[in-house]
């Protein structure tokens, strides 16, 4: 039995100096804000230091250096200040505790506090960043980006474009590997650019990649259907995943029937209704005709680009949308014309929505002809608008407002005096400015318009404007006026 105890209290006695040992430090050592003589860490002489001038000190130390790249050995640049940010509160302040038995050397015998701490970077500034990613050294002469795989929303064929493998650098890999060099005290790298190279996120073989497809299929396939002459236009896919807002409920694992009825029930589709206007404008402004430059050859030869005037298509954005919603959720096939607001005298064609039938008056050459389904109808000169007055005949592709017999045309003089023209064919094409006859007038063409023209309406003789007036449909023909 003694055999036993003796043991006992041995090991209980050395438990308890242990222990009066360990409070001794704790009261005396580590709690402790400053840092006894003789204390090294990371090499550097933090005797007598706090914790806080301690962390000062490391990092101006480590911020001081140059970060270098070696390449087979050979320098090949650097980057001259770190000014990085670390993370080492705690393990500054832990620094006693860690290191027990030298601590406790240092306080009772005077020996030397030998410590090391990794320099955890907490931040990069942005001034290194800037530079690693300005450093050319670091890049291959000819950049090829890596690219994801994608499902491409292009057609409805929804084809799976494969990956990329690039040579372009992940710097956020790169600056990681700087950051874990440097928090060890290790200011170079022998760096081997291809260990860096961006890697796609997606493959073409990946789960994800195929059930992105499927959804695709299953989802983004237009019902929709736009009649625009002779072509036929669908919703893009890119713009159904806009317009739709798409919940997928997973059913489970249960029967190929439950599944079905499940994902029917689970599956809800709405419309963004922002989103289908956002669509209407754009398609707008893609196919709307209205007030566009046109390349025009003109019956003398000349190739002309005529800008402006009221003519073309143009789409009832507001009437258009609110269709488009309904279109949309009825989820059923809709094939139809769009809502236009106006349009042209012909089928809809956005590279020549004139076509054959249309009227063209040359400012320069104060001439008119009419074509009517392809023939030449009428051939005369005019008379345009008087420009030294400021009674120009505007420019631009117009359409027919109406035509009227026996119209008297009423307005004021440049002299302020008001005029009364009775005339037999009146045939207005842009407000208050039309094409009819001038029984008053013996000669039309040449530079007559100069000094004599008109008040900017185009004056015909009467048999030609007889001619024009008995082969115009009663609106909308192109009126195309230019010099």
């Amino acid at each position: 039995m003694k055999k036993i105890l003796i043991p006992i209290i041995i090991l209980l006695c050395l438990a308890g100096g242990g222990f009066a040992l360990w409070r001794s430090l704790e009261a005396n050592v580590f709690s402790a804000d400053l840092f006894p003589d003789k204390t090294t860490i990371n090499g550097i002489d933090c005797s007598g230091l706090t914790r806080k001038q301690v962390k000062e000190k490391l990092t101006d130390e480590w911020n001081s250096k140059s970060f270098s790249f070696t390449a087979e050995g050979r320098a090949i640049g650097s980057i001259d200040t770190l000014n990085f940010t670390y993370d080492i509160d705690d393990a500054i302040a832990n620094l006693k505790r860690e290191n027990f038995l030298s601590a406790a050397l240092n306080h009772y015998f005077g020996s030397d506090f030998d410590v090391t701490l990794d320099m955890t970077v907490k931040k990069v500034n942005k001034k290194f960043t800037k530079a690693l990613k300005n450093a050319d050294y670091l890049k291959e002469e000819e950049i090829t980006k890596t690219k994801d795989a994608y499902v491409d929303l292009s057609t409805e064929e929804f084809e799976i474009v494969p990956e990329v493998y690039g040579n372009n650098i992940d710097y956020t890999a790169l600056t990681d590997k700087i950051k874990e060099l440097v928090a060890e005290g290790k200011f170079q790298m022998e760096y081997i650019a291809s260990k860096f190279y961006q890697q796609p996120a997606v493959t073409a073989d990946s789960d994800e990649i195929k059930e992105r497809q499927e959804f695709c299929k299953k989802y983004l396939t237009s019902k929709v259907t736009y009649i625009m002459g002779k072509e036929e236009i669908k919703i893009s896919p890119e713009w159904l995943e806009k317009i739709f807002d798409i919940e997928v409920v997973e059913s489970g694992d249960v029967s190929e029937a439950e599944q079905n009825a499940a994902e029917e029930a689970a599956s809800k589709v709405t419309v963004n209704e922002d989103a289908v206007r956002e669509y209407v404008e754009d398609f707008a402004k893609e196919y709307n005709t209205l007030g566009k430059t046109r390349e025009f050859t003109s019956l003398s030869g000349r190739k002309i680009k005529v800008s402006g005037g009221d003519y073309g298509f143009a789409l009832s954005r507001d009437k258009e949308t609110e269709q488009l919603i309904k279109d949309l959720q009825s989820g059923k096939e809709v094939k139809r014309e769009p809502i236009w607001l106006m349009t042209g005298f012909t089928d809809y064609n956005k590279e020549d929505d004139i076509g054959d039938t249309y009227v063209e008056v040359s400012l320069t050459e104060q001439h008119l002809w009419y074509f009517k389904e392809g023939k030449k109808i009428v051939d005369c000169p005019v008379v345009t608008g008087n420009v030294n007055q400021g009674y120009g005949t505007p420019a631009g592709t117009f359409s027919l407002s109406y035509k009227q017999r026996n119209a008297t045309l009423k307005g004021t003089n440049a002299d302020g005096s008001d005029y009364e023209s009775p005339v037999s064919y009146w045939m207005p094409f842009y407000g208050n400015y039309g094409m009819h006859d001038a029984p008053w007038r013996s000669s039309f063409g040449g530079s007559i318009y100069r000094g004599n023209g008109s008040h900017g309406c185009v004056n015909m003789p009467v048999a030609s404007a007889g001619k024009l007036f008995e082969n115009l449909a009663d609106k909308g023909v192109p009126v195309i006026v230019h010099w």
